[in-house]
């Protein structure tokens, strides 16, 4: 999980220098954005650890979060990944991806 935080702040200070902010206009934006991923990885943490039947529309609310969460902060390859994991039916290969990707 932190691999895909610390990835998440580099790509975020590049996309929003690209955008002519400031630094002083980006640490803000980062922090609270580095914040919102670290509550969304952990409330999906949660979900895949659950023993109860997963929730199919709580797991896509999360991971519809997590993907514009990712895509705001520039890391478009991993937002892009999620969001082809949203349709997935497959119970089992939903959640090792999930492993595999993001933890």
């Amino acid at each position: 999980m932190q691999k895909i935080i610390d990835e998440t702040e580099k790509a975020a200070y590049v996309y929003l220098k690209a955008f002519g902010f400031e630094e002083n206009e980006i640490v803000p934006v980062v922090e609270k954005g580095l914040s919102d991923l670290e509550n969304t990885l952990n409330k999906l943490r949660t979900l895949l650890a659950s023993p109860e039947k997963e929730n199919r529309e709580k797991m896509d609310d999360i991971l519809h979060a997590l993907k514009g969460l990712l895509f705001q902060m520039g890391n478009h390859e991993l937002a892009e990944n999620i969001e082809a994991l949203r349709g997935c039916e497959d119970r089992q290969k939903l959640y090792n991806s999930l492993n595999n990707l993001l933890f």
